[in-house]
C-alpha cells in the first residue's frame, strides 16, 4: 500500500477513535458529576477534548492525500440525499465543528455546563452517526468481502477499543503531568481513575470480544460464499495468516495484562504509578491489533466485475 492508499485507512482509525473517546469521556463526565466537584471534572475532561480535536483536524488533512485533487474535496458532500461518501463527509464536517464548539464553550462560558453536556451529546450523535456513513460506504456489490453488516458491526468494535483506551491512556498521562507539576487536584484525578478504571477495562474486554467474533463470522460467512469469498479468505488464511495472528494476539493481551495490572492495584492498594507501563503498552497493543486488522480489511477484498 502506498502513501495514497495509507490515508484512508488513518483516517477510519482516527476518527474511530476519536468518536469512541469522546464517547467513553461524556459516559464518565455523567457518571462522576454527582461524585465529584463539577470544575475539577471540566479541568480533567479539558486536555482530552483538546486532543480529540487535533485528533480529528489531523484525521481530516490526512484524508485529503487519498485524493488526486484534494482541493475540489467539497464538491464531494453535494450528493448528500443519494451517496454515503457524502454523508461521511458531512458528518465529519460536522462532528469536527461540534466537538471544536465544547472547546470553545468551555474557554469562553465555563458556566454554562449544561450547554457544554448538549454540546458534547451533539457531537456524539454526529460521531455515531459517521461511523456508521463510513462502514456504508464499504458494503458493496462489487467486494464481496465488504458487503456484509459486519463490516459495521467491526468499525462499531473498533471505535469501542481505541476510544476506550484513548480515555484511559490520556486520563493516566494527565494524572502523571500533573504529579510533575505538583498540581492540587492530584487526589480527585486518581479518584476519579480508580472510580472509573474498573468499568472501562470491562469495556475493553468487551470490545475486544465483539471484535474477535465478527472475525470468525466474516470467515464462516467468506468460507461459504462463491470462488471470489474463498479467494478473499484464502488471502486472510494463508499469506496473510501470520498478520491474523499478530492481531489476535495483541488485542487479546492487552486487556489481559491491563486487567492484571488493575487487579493488583486494587489488591495490594498500590500507587496508580504502577499502571502507567501496562496502560501505555496495553493501549499500543489495541492500536497495533487495529491498524494490521484495517490492512487485512484492504488487502483481502477483490472486486467483482467493473
Amino acid at each position: 500500500m502506498n502513501i495514497r492508499e495509507w490515508a484512508l485507512p488513518v483516517y477510519t482509525i482516527l476518527i474511530q477513535l476519536t468518536v469512541g473517546a469522546i464517547t467513553v469521556l461524556w459516559i464518565l463526565r455523567q457518571l462522576t458529576y454527582s461524585k465529584f466537584n463539577h470544575e475539577d471534572m471540566e479541568k480533567i475532561t479539558r486536555n482530552p477534548i483538546l486532543v480529540i480535536v487535533f485528533t480529528v483536524f489531523v484525521a481530516m488533512i490526512g484524508a485529503h492525500f487519498h485524493l488526486s485533487k484534494p482541493f475540489l474535496s467539497f464538491y464531494a458532500s453535494r450528493n448528500f440525499m443519494h451517496s454515503w461518501l457524502s454523508r461521511e463527509i458531512v458528518f465529519t464536517m460536522l462532528f469536527f465543528l461540534a466537538t471544536l464548539s465544547i472547546l470553545f464553550l468551555d474557554r469562553y462560558y465555563k458556566e454554562r455546563r449544561a450547554l457544554i453536556t448538549r454540546a458534547g451529546w451533539i457531537a456524539i450523535g454526529f460521531g455515531i452517526t459517521l461511523v456508521y456513513c463510513m462502514a456504508r460506504i464499504y458494503m458493496l456489490p462489487t467486494q464481496v468481502a465488504w458487503n456484509s453488516p459486519w463490516v459495521v458491526v467491526s468499525f462499531f468494535a473498533t471505535t469501542i477499543l481505541l476510544g476506550t483506551m484513548t480515555i484511559i491512556s490520556l486520563l493516566v498521562l494527565d494524572l502523571n503531568f500533573s504529579e510533575l507539576q505538583k498540581s492540587a487536584d492530584i487526589g480527585i484525578r486518581e479518584q476519579i481513575i480508580k472510580h472509573s478504571l474498573g468499568w472501562m477495562i470491562l469495556v475493553v474486554v468487551i470490545g475486544v470480544i465483539i471484535s474477535l467474533l465478527v472475525n470468525i463470522f466474516q470467515v464462516m460467512e467468506l468460507s461459504q460464499g462463491d470462488q471470489i469469498s474463498r479467494t478473499s479468505l484464502q488471502l486472510l488464511l494463508e499469506l496473510y495468516a501470520p498478520l491474523l495472528v499478530l492481531r489476535v494476539v495483541t488485542v487479546i493481551a492487552a486487556p489481559v495484562w491491563l486487567g492484571y495490572a488493575a487487579f493488583q492495584m486494587y489488591k495490594k492498594y498500590a500507587a496508580l504509578e504502577k499502571l502507567l507501563l501496562p496502560v501505555y503498552i496495553s493501549c499500543l497493543m489495541i492500536l497495533v491489533g487495529e491498524i494490521i486488522g484495517r490492512f487485512l480489511f484492504y488487502a483481502t477484498h477483490i472486486r467483482v466485475g467493473i
